[in-house]
C-alpha cells in the first residue's frame, strides 16, 4: 500500500512538471491571467523545493508585477531564498530581474542599480549573455526614467547586440522598444518609428503580444505627437485590449492617460477628463507614482486651457511632488513647462521666465529636444510680450534653428529631390535641343571637316591622357601627404602619451618615495625626539610644563607627518590593496566629516596591479576631495564592480552640483586629474550634473589592458 501511494505521488508530481509547460505556454497566449495565476498557484502548493518551484514563483511574479506590486515583492523574496538555498543562479538572477523592474517602476532607483548590478555580475560569472542581455536593458531602462538618454542609449545597444549573438527574438523585441522609446523623448520620431515598426514585425513572428501592446501605445504617442489622432486613438485602444488580458495594469493606466491626451488635442474636455482619472484609477491600484505624476501633469494643462489658473497650479504641485519623490527629470521639466505658462496667462512674466531658464537647463541635459523646442517658442513670444524685442529675436533665431533640424529635415528632403529631378528634366530639354541643333550642323559640315576632327580629336585624346595621369599622380601624391601626416600625428600622440603615463608613474613613484622617507625617516626621527624629552622630564622637575609642552607639540607633529605619509601613499593600499583602502577612505569620511558614506563592492575582489590600484585610488581620492570642497554634500553613495574584462564605477554626491560643459571648458583641475588618469587606464568617463540636484561619475575601466 505505502509502495503505490510512493508512486501515485511520483505520478503527481510528473504530471505537475508537464501541467506547468502547459500551463504558461497556453495562458501566454489565450488565456485570463486570473485563470493563469489560480493554475500556478495549485501547482505552487504541490511542487517541492526544487528548480521547477523557482520556475512557478517567477511566473506568479511576472503575473503580479503590473497589477500587485506587494504580491509580486512576497514571491521575490520566496523564490530568491529558495534559489540561493539550492545554489540554483539563473534563478536568482531572474528572480533580481523582476525585484529590479518592480523597485524601478517605484521610483527606487539607487536599490533597483544595486540589485542590477549584482544580476549583471552573476550573469557574467556563468556567461550567461542572454540574462546579461536582458539585465543591460534593464540598466539602461533606469537611467531612461532618471534623464541619462546618451548612457541608458548605449547599453540598450549594448543589449541588442548581445542578444543578437544568442537570437533571443523576445530580447530583441525589448530592445528595440527601449531603444525607440529614447528616440521618441529626443525627438527623433523616424528612428523612433523604424524601430517600433521593427518591434511589432518581430513580435507578430513569434507571437509576443506583450510586446505587440508595448509596440500599439509607443505608435500611438507618436501619431499622437503629429496629430494624427484617429490613428493614435486606434493604438491606445488596441494596447487596452491586449493588456486587459494580461491584467497589465501599469499599462492599461498609460494607455487611458494617452486616450486623454488625444481627447485633449481634440479639445474634448469632458472625455478627457474621464480618461485621465481611468488612468489615475489604474496607477493607484499599483502606487505608480511617476504615472500618477503625468496624469497629474496632463489635468493641470486642461485647466490652464479652461483658464481655471489657481486649480491648475494645485494640480501641477501634486503632479511636482510625485515627480521629486522618484528623481524623474523628465516629469519635472514638463511640469515646469507648464506652470511657466500660467504665470505667462496670469502676465507674471518674470516668474514664468525665471521657470524658463530652469527648463533650458534641464532640457539640454536630457537632450529633449521636442520640449527645448516648446520652450524656445514661449521664452521668444514672452519677450515679445514685453516689449523686449531683441531677446525676442534671439530666442525666435533659437527656436526656427532647432525646428528645421526636428521638423524640416524630411521636407528639406523631399524639395531637394524635386528640384533634383525639376533641374534634371531641364537639362535633358537643353541637351536634347542642342544635339538636335549640333546633328544639323554636323551633317551640313561632315563632309569638310571629317580630316580636321579626326586630329582635333587624337590631340584631344592626348590631352585627356596627360591630365588623367596629370590629376592621378596629384591626387596620390596628396593622399601620401595626408598618410604621411596621420602617421606623424599619431607618433606625436603616442609620444605624449607616452610622456603622460611616465610622467604619472614618477608622480607616484616620488609620492611613495616621500612618504616611506616621512614615515621611516622624519617619523623616527620626532619619536626618538619625544623619548629623550619624556627622559628629560623625569630627570628635571622644575622644566616639567616646559618640556610637556615640547612633547605635545612633537606628538602633534608626528601624527601630522604620519597623516601625510598616509595621504600621499596609503600603507593600507600597499599592504591589503585597493578594496580595503576604499572601505578604510569611506570609513574615514563617515566618522570624520559629517556627512553619510556609502559603499559597496561587487565581483572578484582579487588584487589588480599595483599602479592600477594606485591609480583608481587617485580618481576616487580625487572625486572625494571635489565633493569636500565644493560640493557642500551630505551623503556620498560609491559602487565598484568588478566584470571578467570590465570594471565599473558608479560615483555620486546630492551637492550643489554644476553644468557639465561649462566645467569642462573651464579645465578646472580636479576633473582634469581625473580624466587624465582614466586616460592612462584607457577608460571612459561620464559625468551627469545640474545645478541643484547633485553629481554622478560614471567610470568604465578595462582589466584586460590593465
Amino acid at each position: 500500500m505505502l509502495q503505490i501511494k510512493k508512486y501515485n505521488l511520483i505520478l503527481l508530481r510528473i504530471a505537475a512538471i508537464l501541467l506547468l509547460q502547459i500551463c504558461i505556454f497556453t495562458f501566454s497566449s489565450n488565456s485570463q491571467s486570473a485563470i493563469k495565476v489560480d493554475s500556478l498557484q495549485r501547482l505552487l502548493a504541490i511542487q517541492e523545493n526544487d528548480s521547477n518551484k523557482v520556475i512557478i514563483l517567477l511566473e506568479l511574479i511576472k503575473e503580479y508585477k503590473n497589477s500587485d506590486i506587494e504580491q509580486a515583492k512576497k514571491y521575490s523574496d520566496i523564490a530568491y531564498d529558495l534559489s540561493t538555498r539550492l545554489n540554483y543562479i539563473p534563478g536568482k538572477i531572474d528572480v533580481l530581474y523582476e525585484k529590479c523592474y518592480t523597485h524601478t517602476y517605484e521610483g527606487l532607483f539607487d536599490s533597483a542599480i544595486y540589485i542590477n548590478n549584482i544580476a549583471i555580475q552573476l550573469s557574467d560569472s556563468i556567461n550567461d549573455i542572454k540574462r546579461l542581455g536582458y539585465n543591460y536593458n534593464l540598466y539602461g531602462m533606469i537611467l531612461r526614467k532618471q534623464g541619462f538618454l546618451s548612457t541608458a542609449l548605449d547599453f540598450h545597444n549594448k543589449a541588442l547586440s548581445l542578444l543578437m549573438k544568442v537570437n533571443d527574438k523576445k530580447g530583441i523585441a525589448i530592445s528595440y522598444n527601449s531603444i525607440g522609446i529614447i528616440y521618441y523623448q529626443r525627438a527623433d520620431y523616424d528612428s523612433a518609428v523604424s524601430c517600433y515598426l521593427n518591434l511589432i514585425k518581430l513580435s507578430e513572428a513569434i507571437g509576443y503580444e506583450q510586446a505587440l501592446a508595448s509596440g500599439a501605445i509607443n505608435l500611438g504617442k507618436v501619431y499622437l505627437e503629429i496629430r494624427e489622432y484617429n490613428k493614435a486613438k486606434s493604438n491606445f485602444f488596441k494596447s487596452i485590449e491586449i493588456n486587459k488580458k494580461y491584467n497589465n495594469i501599469r499599462q492599461i493606466g498609460l494607455a487611458f492617460n494617452n486616450l486623454g491626451m488625444v481627447a485633449f488635442g481634440e479639445e474634448k474636455y469632458g472625455e478627457a477628463i474621464k480618461h485621465f482619472n481611468k488612468g489615475i484609477e489604474y496607477y493607484e491600484k499599483i502606487n505608480n507614482k511617476v504615472g500618477l505624476g503625468f496624469i497629474n501633469s496632463n489635468i493641470g494643462a486642461l485647466y490652464t486651457a479652461k483658464g481655471n489658473y489657481s486649480k491648475a497650479l494645485e494640480v501641477y504641485k501634486i503632479a511636482k511632488d510625485y515627480f521629486k519623490e522618484t528623481g524623474s527629470k523628465e516629469g519635472i521639466l514638463s511640469v515646469l513647462i507648464n506652470e511657466a505658462v500660467v504665470f505667462e496667462r496670469l502676465k507674471i512674466f518674470t516668474k514664468a521666465l525665471a521657470i524658463y531658464d530652469t527648463c533650458l537647463t534641464i532640457a539640454k541635459e536630457i537632450k529633449a529636444k521636442d520640449d527645448l523646442l516648446l520652450v524656445y517658442n514661449n521664452i521668444y513670444k514672452t519677450y515679445e510680450i514685453l516689449g523686449n524685442y531683441k531677446k525676442a529675436f534671439e530666442y525666435q533665431n533659437k527656436y526656427i534653428e532647432l525646428k528645421d533640424t526636428i521638423f524640416n529635415i524630411e521636407k528639406s528632403g523631399i524639395i531637394a529631390d524635386l528640384q533634383l529631378k525639376y533641374e534634371k528634366e531641364k537639362n535633358e530639354a537643353r541637351i536634347l535641343a542642342l544635339e538636335n541643333e549640333n546633328l544639323q550642323q554636323d551633317l551640313n559640315l561632315r563632309k569638310k571637316t571629317n580630316q580636321r576632327n579626326m586630329y582635333l580629336a587624337g590631340g584631344s585624346a592626348l590631352v585627356v591622357i596627360v591630365l588623367l595621369l596629370f590629376v592621378f599622380y596629384r591626387h596620390k601624391a596628396r593622399k601620401d601627404k595626408i598618410i604621411a601626416e596621420q602617421k606623424i600625428r599619431q607618433l606625436e600622440e603616442e609620444k605624449k602619451l607616452l610622456a603622460a603615463r611616465s610622467i604619472v608613474e614618477g608622480q607616484e613613484e616620488e609620492r611613495k618615495r616621500i612618504a616611506k622617507e616621512l614615515h621611516d625617516g622624519l617619523g623616527v626621527l620626532l619619536s626618538t625626539a619625544k623619548m629623550h624629552f619624556t627622559t628629560i622630564s623625569d630627570k628635571s622637575p622644575e622644566n616639567k610644563d616646559l618640556i610637556h609642552k615640547a612633547t605635545k607639540l612633537l606628538e602633534q607633529a608626528s601624527g601630522d607627518v604620519r597623516k601625510i605619509s598616509h595621504n600621499m601613499m596609503p600603507g593600507i593600499l600597499t599592504k591589503f590593496g585597493l578594496n580595503e583602502a576604499l572601505e578604510d577612505l569611506f570609513e574615514q569620511l563617515d566618522e570624520s566629516h559629517g556627512l553619510t558614506a556609502e559603499i559597496q563592492i561587487s565581483g572578484d575582489r582579487e588584487r589588480l596591479p599595483e599602479n592600477t590600484e594606485i591609480m583608481l585610488y587617485r580618481i576616487v581620492q580625487e572625486m572625494v576631495n571635489n565633493t569636500l570642497k565644493h560640493a557642500k554634500a551630505t551623503n556620498i553613495s560609491f559602487t565598484i564592480n568588478y566584470l571578467s574584462e570590465q570594471l565599473n564605477i558608479q560615483y555620486s554626491d546630492n551637492g550643489k552640483g554644476f553644468i557639465v560643459n561649462e566645467k569642462l571648458q573651464s579645465k578646472s583641475i580636479g576633473l582634469t586629474s581625473i580624466q587624465s588618469r582614466i586616460d592612462f587606464l584607457s577608460g571612459n568617463l561620464s559625468i551627469e550634473s545640474s545645478p541643484g540636484k547633485g553629481t554622478v561619475y560614471l567610470i568604465q575601466i578595462p582589466l584586460t589592458e590593465n
